[in-house]
């Protein structure tokens, strides 16, 4: 009886709720080109022929950039055992996008389905999957329910919960303890996970320990520099060191930029939405900047001393990360959370963050704990940037401290391919 009125409140409100929210939905597809995609999909209506679809296969669910990146990471490990298809299903354009780019064999890119009642029903029923793959917190109780009801095992993978989530959810334990006993196994990204899902409700038999597969970095392949990345800073720089701004929220790209001048060093900013470009540039010109955007894809004839140079673009932030000298992360001066820091440690470069990253309690603490990152108030930027470009000796121990620190998730990406492997069948 809980459950039927939870659904059926749910399923009252979330009518309402999309009305409310699908427009500024359908403009921010527009704006990053999703029509044309088969955003369709997301409603039920597919362009291919129901024939034509893969089925029998995995069906991976990954809506944000991060976690279609930690999907494709997974499918990579998988499809080293598995040939069956599997449908990657994102509801961004943005996703969407990189999954197409990333052109895995056997890989069908998916817009996922409203959670509106009968839509989950007839996209699951198209595909046929044995199984289906969450991706970090994803879990909708519609889709969920016709899991259950078409006896499909379904799995959350590289699942955390920030202290903040465990609160919120705590005050409605009923409701998250009725959602998540649909899953039939989860896969938390470390002990403290593990205890805060059990706290909310889920029940502690189907929690296991897997790691994090995007801390999993010991066993990827090193990514080389790119060289036309290199030959365009070289043009711009002026022989000073790079400090990359990476993943920055608003207000941040003008802070951090005086602080890496100040510091000496070439502001690269990789802002966290790209459609903000116009606000960037408007912020860095007030602080004394001539901003070049990536977008615009010619440098100009006469490149000024105080140009910076701005990455409008998504899915180059590692490429960008590899010919940093030092790395500044966002969202944790002005904004709050923080962004994943990850990226940079396992490309070896030193990371300074803001007060801010609560979002990533768990790793900075242990990174702290290990002396592999530097945290600081917007007035000490500038100062943290000198010394990280300053001290090669001590750069070099942070960076491998951080490093180290990381490898209690090697492995994450087999041990939650095992995970599946065990309901998969």
């Amino acid at each position: 009886m809980k459950r039927f009125l939870f659904l059926l409140l749910y399923n009252l409100f979330i009518p309402l709720f999309l009305i409310i929210s699908i427009p500024g939905y359908l403009i921010k597809m527009k704006r990053r080109g999703g029509f044309g995609t088969g955003l369709s999909e997301r409603f039920g209506i597919y362009r291919r022929r129901r024939e034509e679809e893969p089925t029998g296969g995995l069906y991976v669910h990954a809506v944000s950039v991060g976690e279609v990146f930690i999907a494709l990471k997974f499918i990579r490990e998988w499809s080293k055992t598995h040939s069956e298809p599997v449908v990657l299903a994102t509801s961004t354009a943005t996703g969407h996008q990189i999954i197409r780019d990333a052109a895995l064999p056997n890989v069908r890119a998916l817009y996922s389905p409203l959670d509106l009642p009968g839509l989950p029903g007839r996209c699951l029923k198209r595909f046929n999957p044995r199984a289906v793959v969450l991706i970090e917190a994803e879990l909708w109780p519609n889709f969920a329910e016709v899991c259950h009801r078409r006896h499909i095992p379904m799995l959350m993978l590289n699942a955390r919960l920030s202290p903040r989530s465990e609160r919120r959810y705590a005050k409605i334990k009923g409701v998250t303890s009725l959602l998540f006993s649909r899953l039939n196994a989860l896969g938390a990204q470390n002990e403290n996970d593990r205890g805060r899902f059990a706290g909310i409700g889920v029940a502690p038999d189907i929690i296991h320990v897997t790691g994090s597969i995007k801390f999993d970095v010991l066993g990827d392949t090193p990514q080389g520099e790119r060289a036309d990345f290199r030959a365009l800073l070289d043009q711009l720089r002026c022989n000073r060191p790079i400090a990359l701004a990476a993943s920055t929220h608003a207000g941040e790209e003008a802070l951090i930029a005086r602080a890496i001048r100040k510091a000496g060093a070439y502001p690269l900013i990789v802002p966290r939405h790209a459609e903000r470009r116009a606000t960037v540039v408007s912020d860095l010109q007030a602080a004394g900047f001539a901003p070049i955007l990536r977008t615009e894809g010619t440098l100009p004839t006469e490149i000024p001393d105080n140009n910076c140079y701005i990455a409008d673009t998504t899915g180059e932030l590692k490429d960008w990360t590899n010919l940093a000298d030092v790395v500044i992360i966002g969202k944790s001066f002005l904004a709050k959370g923080g962004q994943n820091p990850v990226e940079a440690i396992a490309a070896r470069k030193p990371v300074i963050t803001g007060p801010d990253m609560t979002n990533f309690a768990d790793l900075v603490k242990l990174l702290e704990e290990e002396e592999g990152i530097c945290r600081c108030s917007a007035n000490e930027l500038s100062a943290a940037i000198a010394r990280a470009l300053s001290d090669p000796d001590a750069t070099i121990k942070q960076t491998e401290a951080a490093y180290t620190a990381l490898s209690i998730h090697s492995g994450a990406t087999q041990r939650s391919v095992k995970l599946v492997e065990s309901l998969y069948q």
